[in-house]
């Protein structure tokens, strides 16, 4: 039921909206991305992979696999969503970008164990807490993985989201704008209060576009995470945390904690995230493998 619900929003409004992508110049090894990351591998064995299978789950308007379709050398993308309406876009910017090596499929996150395949990297940025039951979802894509494989997952922040939450809970009170006419004129209504949250939405890309916004305040399904729950739900899949995707965030890290501080220890990460609260304001994007 929630899948249907999410995917009729995205064919009313696919997300993201986007023209323009800047593509790594050269594709690289897994090896050579994890070292650019500062990955703590458990196992190496997965840098031995030449030709890289590789899943996106909830691929969206094409932006994630084509990124990651140009980033892993030799590798062969399956991108897979709910809408048909965004991967024709995606397929159309495939083209566009001349991007051969993905494949694309309608398939619900749930079924894809049916696929019958397996894969040395999945990634689902953006996707896992739209979902009704996130960790059914990141179960049946850690199971997807191959011994050793490597899995990246964006979720959303329950610190740096307490303003759109706050907001959410404030439209929830009233009726629900359901019409687009009814999406602008709540988004109008919120750019010119005074309200410090609501000025908060304004510093959003997501604010300015009917899509974006539908999908940063009004989405049919939402769910937040801490990095206490994040460390819970990686050790009952049986996976290890390898770091995070952004250098930002663990450049301010250590600046706060020490520059010979353990990047890798979660606990820290919340403190780190308490005393910055909106370090993760896009959401956590990190970097787990299968033991």
């Amino acid at each position: 039921t929630t899948s249907l619900k999410v995917r009729a929003q995205y064919k009313e409004n696919p997300y993201p909206r986007w023209e323009k992508l800047r593509v790594s110049e050269q594709a690289v090894s897994i090896a050579e991305v994890s070292d650019n990351l500062e990955l703590r591998l458990h196992s190496k064995h997965i840098e031995s992979i030449s030709s890289p299978h590789v899943l996106i789950a909830g691929c969206g308007t094409g932006l994630h696999p084509i990124a990651t379709a140009s980033r892993f050398a030799n590798c062969q993308v399956k991108a897979v969503d709910l809408s048909l309406a965004s991967l024709a876009f995606a397929r159309r910017k495939a083209t566009e970008f001349k991007t051969t090596n993905i494949e694309f499929c309608q398939a619900d996150i749930l079924q894809l164990s049916e696929l019958g395949q397996r894969f040395d990297i999945v990634e689902s940025v953006g996707v896992l807490h739209h979902m009704e039951d996130p960790m059914a979802g990141w179960e049946v894509l850690a199971n997807l993985l191959e011994p050793n494989g490597l899995i990246k997952v964006g979720l959303y922040s329950e610190l740096a989201r307490r303003h759109i939450t706050k907001v959410r809970e404030e439209l929830a009170s009233l009726r629900l704008p359901t019409s687009e006419a009814e999406i602008r004129q709540a988004r109008q209504s919120l750019a010119m209060s005074s309200d410090q949250q609501h000025q908060l939405l304004t510093e959003s890309v997501d604010f300015y576009n009917l899509s974006t916004v539908r999908d940063l305040l009004f989405h049919t399904q939402e769910h937040l995470f801490t990095l206490p729950k994040i460390k819970s739900c990686i050790d009952k899949l049986g996976l290890e945390f390898c770091g995070f995707e952004d250098a930002s965030a663990i450049s301010n890290f250590r600046t706060l904690h020490g520059s010979s501080s353990d990047i890798y220890d979660l606990a820290l990460w919340h403190l780190f995230e308490e005393y910055n609260p909106r370090s993760f304001a896009g959401m956590y994007q990190f970097w787990c493998q299968k033991k």
